[in-house]
């Protein structure tokens, strides 16, 4: 259908405790999901409930992700997007918690290619190390809630 972004929007919209400093996010439901992002047929598999998208065909897609944050702990969280278990350059986000339990946002978006018949899995996950004031600092375990990821093919 000519017009129709060929997507998927999915969220994690109640509070969610990673498992570690190292743990991907998992996202609940799935507000909106074209045709052509179903596993029949399409360019994606992704199930609700799942922290995986795996992205089964060639092409250009956008990656939209942002989400509030905080610690049980006061710190540095940081969270990043995954390809394949790397993360995406330019995609880290960092916050430092100051007062525990109080939230801020966080956001990063990237293109990427997928060659051919080749495929990418993504992820959002914790970054479990990142370097704050010229020091690497460990990261606290994140707590997240209002995620939503979007990822489109845009070519």
């Amino acid at each position: 259908m000519k017009g129709v972004a060929n997507m998927i929007q999915s969220v994690q919209e109640q509070e969610l405790v990673l498992t570690s400093n190292t743990a991907p996010i998992t996202f609940a439901d799935t507000d909106l999901r074209t045709a052509s992002a179903n596993c029949f047929n399409g360019w994606l598999n992704h199930n609700e409930g799942s922290a995986t998208f795996n992205i089964v065909a060639g092409g250009i897609y956008k990656i939209e992700f942002n989400a509030n944050i905080t610690s049980a702990t006061a710190g540095v969280v940081g969270l990043g997007i995954f390809a394949d278990g790397i993360k995406l350059n330019g995609t880290e986000m960092d916050e430092v918690v100051g007062t525990v339990g109080e939230y801020q946002n966080v956001s990063a978006n990237k293109l990427i290619r997928v060659c051919g018949r080749g495929n990418v899995t993504i992820t959002v996950n914790s970054v479990p190390t990142i370097v704050y004031d010229g020091t690497v600092t460990d990261t606290q375990i994140p707590i997240i809630k209002n995620a939503n990821i979007i990822l489109t093919r845009v070519a």
